[in-house]
């Protein structure tokens, strides 16, 4: 079986964090989304990974092999019906192809579930998952192949990106399906450790923090003292979270914040930089849907609690104030004291 990952789109409505990196290339927990639909397809003669947006990223992460397979990257449209034709010239004489889109996770379960289940394709509560399972010889992909193939139901879980709280989401299924307690770290005095916990190796929790899982901090971390790492949490690898209070959050790979500072239904981007003092609003008064730009139209989330979606490298000065839902592209800034009302865009 050959495996064919669709790598290569633009997905401008999962931005900031989309804005300079493939939705492939998103950290969930400690892998990023490449790899863990690759490891979720089982075993493979090889990998064909078609590439276009940010494409050195999605190269330089995987290499000639991935998991003891061979890797071919193609260089393609980042439109997908453009890019079935590609994959039809890349097929050769193979007799079983598992092909998805790289802008979800898909679970082992499923996907070796629809590897086994010959000219099939997986749907999650009746809407397609992109990803599809047939024979070349039996169904051409020049045609509306998709038609040709039997849905399959999944029956573990398929995790959308297409939003920025999705991202958020996808993060939180993940680390609520980590069962038990892992302590690699180092854990100082009068420290508070419940529930499912996961902390790697090389990372120090000081004194006097509180931690109530389901939490995953990755290696390099430093938190504390005193930090407040409530359920649902993930921190990525070399995060300095000093007296913070961080709930539901992702915090990616760099983060700092050595002061005071709150974070909660939040994304918050690689080497990103918080100022003493800066908040992210979560809650409207009147306890109804938060809404936010998405493509510059007014989009409804049916989120009651949501947080700020912040890109990489920006910095906030101190006292900082983030109404819910609003965004910040990489590199932007703030100043001290300001209230943030609106999406900032790169100049």
């Amino acid at each position: 079986m050959k495996v064919i990952c669709y790598a290569a789109m633009e997905s401008p409505q999962c931005s900031p964090h989309t804005v300079n990196r493939p939705a492939a290339m998103l950290k969930a927990l400690d892998k990023t989304v490449i790899e863990h639909n690759l490891l979720a397809c089982g075993e493979a003669e090889e990998y064909i990974v078609f590439v276009g947006f940010e494409a050195d990223k999605i190269i330089e992460k995987l290499g000639d092999e991935f998991n003891g397979v061979k890797v071919r990257f193609i260089t393609a449209s980042t439109n997908w019906n453009d890019c079935l034709t590609e994959v039809e010239r890349s097929l050769f004489d193979t007799r079983q192809v598992l092909l998805f889109k790289c802008d979800s996770i898909y679970s082992k379960e499923d996907m070796q579930m629809l590897a086994a289940d010959r000219n099939a394709r997986l749907t999650c509560e009746g809407k397609e998952a992109n990803a599809f399972s047939f024979d070349p010889a039996e169904v051409s992909i020049s045609d509306d192949f998709q038609k040709c193939l039997r849905p399959v139901e999944v029956q573990d879980y398929c995790l959308p990106l297409r939003y920025p709280w999705n991202y958020l989401e996808a993060n939180v299924e993940l680390v609520r399906r980590l069962k038990g307690r892992e302590i690699k770290g180092e854990i100082e005095d009068n420290v508070v450790i419940k529930g499912d916990v996961h902390i790697a190796e090389g990372t120090l929790i000081k004194s006097g923090t509180y931690i109530e899982g389901p939490v995953f901090i990755d290696s390099g971390c430093t938190v504390g003292p005193f930090a407040y790492i409530r359920k649902d949490t993930v921190l990525g690898k070399g995060v300095q979270a000093g007296r913070m209070e961080i709930y539901d959050s992702v915090l990616m790979d760099g983060f700092t914040s050595k002061h005071i500072s709150y974070a909660a239904h939040s994304v918050l981007g690689e080497n990103c930089n918080f100022g003493a003092g800066t908040i992210t609003a979560d809650y409207r008064h009147d306890g109804g849907n938060h809404t936010t730009l998405i493509e510059n139209k007014k989009f409804d989330t049916g989120r009651r609690k949501l947080g700020a979606f912040i890109g990489d490298n920006v910095k906030t000065g101190i006292g900082t104030l983030i109404y819910p839902g609003r965004k910040l592209w990489p590199g932007t800034s703030s100043l001290p004291g300001e209230v943030i009302k609106k999406d900032r865009f790169n100049s």
